[in-house]
């Protein structure tokens, strides 16, 4: 009977069956397919965004390091109960941007920025609009991308006054993880998140940017793990015709 009410483990609990070896290796592997897309898709993403007055910001950062990649995988195992090849399939911003949008544009400018490179055979597969969220501790409309090849990588569009936060919140963003992690309680959770849900309260939604619904592909993690299996060199176009065709 004691059993019955004796709290759960913790979630790093569950990786106890994975090798370290085994997510290191896969984190490594995430990030060199990520170095291998960044420059065309920086080159890219940079022109496209300034089309519609927009620029890129936080440039150092746009590859996750090997040990942050590690730690996301450690933590869709322990928190959302995957198997690593699932964990990896799911990792959708080892190659990620933030996009800065005037907010009086910045609808018509996110909208114009996904059909761009929509055209350029990136595909969106899921939209997170966090300004139409309660009490966020972090606005901007997270957009996962598919590039041709099969590959995912991120775009936040964000405000100037957004990017900001999400800057200086940084630390509190980390701290807020290892606390899920751990299994701490979700008062201890929310207490961390406190000083970013107020500062975030203060800054207004764009105009109409209520009006972008959340939206996601179904089966984006079987798509990314065929992805994650397929060297993305450039003289494998035809094996990326044949990828995209689903053969």
């Amino acid at each position: 009977q004691a059993g019955l009410i004796d709290p759960p483990p913790p979630p790093t609990e569950r990786l106890r069956a994975v090798q370290p070896e085994d997510i290191a290796l896969e984190a490594q592997n995430l990030l060199t397919r990520a170095r291998e897309m960044e420059p065309r898709v920086t080159h890219m993403l940079r022109r496209v965004a300034e089309s519609h007055a927009g620029q890129l910001a936080g440039m150092d950062h746009q590859l996750k390091s090997v040990g942050s990649l590690k730690e996301k995988l450690m933590q869709q195992m322990a928190l959302k109960n995957k198997t690593l090849e699932d964990a990896v399939a799911g990792v959708n911003d080892a190659l990620r941007y933030s996009v800065v949008l005037d907010p009086q544009h910045f609808t018509a400018g996110l909208r114009g920025v996904l059909a761009s490179l929509d055209d350029q055979g990136h595909v969106r597969v899921k939209l997170n609009n966090l300004f139409a969220k309660h009490r966020p501790a972090f606005k901007a409309v997270n957009v996962t991308m598919r590039s041709p090849e099969g590959a995912l990588w991120e775009i936040q569009f964000h405000t100037p006054d957004t990017f900001r936060l999400k800057e200086q919140f940084h630390d509190l963003y980390k701290h807020s993880h290892a606390l899920q992690f751990q299994g701490a309680p979700l008062t201890d959770q929310r207490e961390v998140q406190a000083p970013a849900q107020d500062a975030f309260r203060l800054v207004p939604s764009p105009p109409e940017c209520d009006d972008i619904d959340d939206w996601e592909e179904e089966n984006v993690p079987a798509l990314a793990m065929k992805a994650a299996a397929f060297k993305s060199q450039p003289n494998n176009r035809k094996d990326a015709a044949k990828f995209r065709a689903g053969v």
